[in-house]
């Protein structure tokens, strides 16, 4: 621990020097962290590791975690800026974010088994480029995501990009960029997985904005989810989308259609290709009135009909890698996409070595969802939605297993409440029921309902 609190240290002296400049230098320096810690509560469910768990009659599972984030905002002029951010981390895992009480290993008046990784470090520089055209460049460690976040999302720990953009004009914005999605032998090209990004957005009035994306993933010699090997001749994966949100007569909305094609050539040196031939729907509105907001939402990703062909019809995503319960943030259900095994069946083209089976988003999963939330007073905030959720295709999961399988995933509820304390300090609640359906005896899990119950306390400064 000693080289970790040495880091700390140092981290602190940096700041504090950076202050002291800032008081000459007029660099407005803000430093800022998050203290969360919650209270975990899981029942009917093998576990939490983020791989093939599924529904079960198992034993309750209760725990402890805390998650410490620091950050200093370097502003050091009008045009330049400069951000950092550090987050606890459990045993080196880059994807944890967090330590559990009372962790393995550990006695009596110990020290939290906690590492401090960089989870962003960027710099941002934005002036008036060719004619007076606001430009900008932002390069570093940065959290990504798309549009209505179906397809990328990797706002959880980030990646390493190279961003670019333009504003032709007030309402336009254009951008490219790079994304380093995987890296393997830094001396060597053929391992690595590249990301390309293109994207346009136009504000037709002040509430109301639209916009286009194209991401092109490149590989010289591997596909992640098959391993480390050099195991195809190239890959070759893109995906369009077009979205739109904002708000009309007090009816708010969002909506993105992608379309995925390219292909891996030559999987295993074998001879066969694979071409991607996903698409995804996503629609959501709602309707504020008084102290209440109603809310719905539509989703379906397309899944695999033959596991056998050269089709790769399932949606893919990119939503990070198939990291555990704890450490996903919610971004529709609280159980189903973070906690249990999904209908993903051919996530082929993932960064995770064999393809992710959580943190898929939707892939192969359609949903109808009803929510509501509730403003009693100032200081509280309820929320209650309500899931449906099925397989968009079971033909994969049929080739595989050799018998049928229902495209019942099941139904969920969702209970979500927040109490602001005082300044910067909430308690709140999240409860979440998932009615596992007959998918899931199908692939030979069980129906049981799971139960997740998680609580806790933040601190932001």
């Amino acid at each position: 621990m000693r080289k970790y609190l040495a880091l700390v240290l140092g981290v602190l002296l940096i700041f504090s020097l950076a202050a002291t400049a800032s008081a000459e230098d007029k660099t407005d320096i803000t430093i800022g962290g998050k203290i969360l810690i919650r209270g975990w509560y899981l029942d009917n469910v093998t576990g939490i590791s983020g791989t093939n768990e599924v529904p079960a009659d198992t034993e309750s599972h209760a725990f402890w975690s805390e998650n410490v984030n620091l950050t200093v905002d370097a502003k050091v002029s009008d045009s330049v800026r400069g951000f950092i951010e550090l987050e606890t981390a459990r045993g080196g895992n880059e994807q944890s974010g967090l330590w559990y009480w009372g962790d393995a290993k550990r006695g009596y008046d110990a020290k939290p088994n906690a590492d401090i990784l960089v989870r962003q470090a960027w710099i941002q520089y934005t002036g008036s480029g060719l004619l007076g055209i606001p430009t900008g460049i932002k390069i570093g460690h940065m959290p990504i995501s798309l549009s209505e976040k179906q397809f990328l999302n990797n706002e959880r720990f980030g990646d390493d990009a190279v961003l670019v953009w333009v504003d032709p004009m007030k309402e336009l914005h254009i951008a490219a960029g790079t994304v380093k999605l995987n890296e393997g032998d830094v001396l060597s090209h053929w391992d690595d997985l590249d990301g390309y990004v293109l994207l346009m957005t136009y504000m037709w009035d002040k509430d109301n904005t639209v916009g286009a994306n194209w991401v092109w993933a490149h590989s010289d010699g591997n596909c992640p989810s098959l391993g480390t090997d050099n195991n195809i001749e190239d890959l070759n994966f893109n995906n369009v989308g077009i979205h739109g949100n904002g708000k009309i007569a007090g009816l708010s909305y969002g909506a993105e259609v992608d379309f995925q094609f390219g292909k891996v050539k030559d999987i295993m040196f074998e001879g066969s290709d694979l071409k991607a031939k996903g698409w995804a729907v996503f629609a959501k509105l709602g309707y504020a009135l008084d102290m209440v907001n109603i809310r719905g939402s539509f989703a379906m990703g397309s899944g695999d009909e033959d596991v056998d062909d050269e089709d790769c019809e399932e949606f893919q995503t990119l939503q990070g890698p198939d990291y555990g319960a704890t450490a996903r943030l919610v971004h529709y259900t609280q159980i189903y996409e973070r906690t249990v095994r999904t209908a993903a069946h051919s996530a082929a083209l993932t960064t995770d070595v064999g393809g992710n089976t959580t943190n898929t988003g939707i892939a192969n999963t359609t949903y109808f969802n009803l929510g509501v939330d509730v403003n009693p007073m100032k200081e509280l905030t309820l929320s209650l939605d309500g899931y449906y959720l099925m397989a968009t295709e079971t033909g994969a999961w049929e080739d595989e297993l050799g018998t049928d399988v229902d495209d019942a995933l099941g139904t969920e509820i969702d209970f979500k409440g927040t109490y602001k304390i005082s300044k910067n300090l909430s308690y709140f609640v999240e409860a979440g029921w998932f009615m596992a359906d007959d998918f899931y005896t199908d692939i030979g899990a069980e129906d049981k309902t799971v139960t997740q119950l998680v609580h806790g306390i933040s601190l932001t400064f």
